[in-house]
């Protein structure tokens, strides 16, 4: 990213636009609200390194705690995580990694909160600091106490989220489609798709015939798929045992088709033709293999398109390019974990 893009994007938003960044607030209620790590002073050291910065122990249990509140909220708080401990740790850690990544190259790219952004936040948007609307340094004080922190400390933390939700944003920013893509959309939900197939597993097929006779028929399958040969193909359908299923019509633009689950298939539909309408290879996803067929096409009219479509369109894309851009300043930085971090007591 450029700086004159940076400038340019920045310029475009302000804290208040950043309204993204009550989810802050939201993490910190979870674990304020419903308990906080009962470990704090287990230890002092660090779980992982990005580059120059050490990620404490103590930021790591208390995110290990935040994402234990959260899925005890979704699925009920007596789910026991003694099976699933390294797992949630392992979340936790990785969490903390990526946010400091993001810290980092927010930082060299020049977006940046500024002192009286932390200040504001912290003064007027976390309700568990205020009381009838108003700031109390009482609040705050408390619960750095019981979280061991310090202001410097806890500041850097809220620094380092409206950076990570502002990057985010001004991805999304620029993102926004344009009017040829928004008018390529909406042709693309007025065209519907029916979608033949059938999905043969490999092991169900080894397990109906000799494995011998089961790669034999899936190899003939193939090559009649190659010729087009339809007859052929529903022959060595038959073999198998595989019966044909359809999807219905569905939007070309779809991302998912029903009864489809696998994205590997998926993405194989939109390579069928009205004048080819079966498909000349067997797609294969692991263990599965499917054939593909197009039955039956139409247009229908779309007048307008709904403004959730280019607004999630907007977001898929700017999450895409986030996580690419993350994922390339993360190859170019230097990240160590401690994998003892994992198996704490």
């Amino acid at each position: 990213m450029s700086d004159s893009m940076a400038d340019k994007m920045k310029r475009k938003l302000s804290a208040k636009s950043v309204t993204a960044i009550v989810l802050f607030g939201a993490i910190i209620l979870v674990f304020v609200f419903f308990g906080l790590p009962g470990r704090l002073g287990a230890g002092i050291g660090s779980v992982a390194r990005v580059n120059n910065s050490l990620i404490s122990l103590a930021d790591f249990q208390q995110e290990e705690n935040r994402i234990q509140q959260y899925y005890q909220n979704l699925f009920g708080s007596q789910m026991d995580f003694s099976s699933q401990r390294q797992l949630l740790r392992q979340q936790a850690l990785e969490n903390l990694v990526r946010m400091e990544l993001v810290s980092q190259a927010a930082q060299k790219n020049g977006i940046l909160a500024t002192d009286a952004e932390v200040r504001d936040f912290i003064v007027k948007d976390i309700p568990f600091f205020q009381q009838n609307g108003q700031f109390q340094r009482e609040f705050y004080s408390r619960y750095l106490e019981s979280t061991r922190s310090n202001p410097g400390d806890f500041e850097n933390k809220v620094r380092k989220d409206i950076a990570n939700v502002r990057v985010r944003q001004m991805f999304e920013l620029v993102s926004a489609p344009t009017g040829a893509e928004l008018k390529k959309l909406q042709e693309m939900k007025s065209q519907k798709i029916n979608v033949l197939f059938v999905k043969v597993d490999s092991e169900a097929a080894s397990k109906a015939m000799t494995k011998e006779k089961a790669e034999a028929a899936i190899k003939a399958l193939d090559e009649a798929l190659v010729k087009g040969d339809e007859a052929a193909v529903n022959a060595q359908l038959k073999e198998l045992k595989a019966t044909w299923e359809e999807t219905g019509l569905v939007e070309l633009g779809a991302e998912n088709f029903p009864k489809i689950t696998s994205a590997v298939a998926t993405e194989a539909i939109f390579e069928l033709k009205k004048s080819e309408p079966l498909l000349k290879r067997l797609v294969r996803d692991g263990n599965s293999k499917y054939v593909l067929k197009l039955k039956e096409s139409k247009v229908e009219e779309v007048k307008a398109l709904e403004p959730m479509a280019a607004e999630m369109m907007q977001k898929r894309r700017g999450d895409g390019m986030f996580e690419a851009w993350v994922n390339q300043f993360r190859s170019n930085s230097h990240v160590t974990m401690n994998t003892q971090a994992l198996q704490l007591q």
